[in-house]
């Protein structure tokens, strides 16, 4: 009698074994495709940043060479202004779905409020190209900053009080 009994105990442990084997088995797959789905979302959103980030660079990029050109080329102001809305518009889209980046958006918003301040700013176009040029600079700079993972670079000293009173009025917006 005592030889059965020890037999069904050791077939119960081996079998409990066997269930908490399964078990940790099933856990263990449970948790790894959790991790996995959870790593493979963090990188598309980090793709889909660099992707952005990437595209506002460029866009702001060749504003800036729009306005490199327009001067030995002897442009009017016409000429060139469409080119430099069209960057602009497609960095401000490029931007605007960058994830995770709630500072980054408030800064770049700062700097195309200002740019699109100037599509009929009285200062005339060389101080309008000035601000263009300086604005999409800065926003290569931050961009980039936020590219690598530092921290943005401050706003520059080259906002004259005009422009920040400007920025002021914009609701929400606040100097630093």
């Amino acid at each position: 009698m005592i030889a059965v009994q020890t037999e069904t105990l050791v077939g119960l442990i081996g079998l409990g074994g066997a269930v908490i084997g399964f078990a940790g088995a099933v856990g263990g797959a449970w948790i790894q495709q959790a991790y996995g789905a959870k790593a493979a979302k963090l990188e598309r959103t980090e793709q889909r940043a660099l992707a952005s980030g990437e595209t506002a660079i460029n866009e702001l990029l060749q504003l800036g060479q729009v306005l490199e050109a327009s001067i030995p080329q002897g442009l009017s102001g016409q000429e060139w202004m469409g080119s430099v809305r069209v960057h602009l518009r497609q960095a401000e889209v490029a931007v605007s779905v960058i994830p995770n980046s709630d500072e980054l958006r408030y800064r770049m918003t700062r700097l195309f409020f200002l740019m699109r301040g100037q599509y009929t700013d009285e200062g005339g176009l060389e101080m309008a190209r000035f601000t263009y040029y300086r604005a999409s600079r800065h926003g290569v700079e931050v961009l980039a900053a936020f590219q690598r993972g530092d921290a943005l670079p401050e706003e520059e000293s080259w906002i004259e009080p005009k422009v920040q009173a400007r920025l002021n009025e914009f609701p929400g917006m606040r100097l630093p």
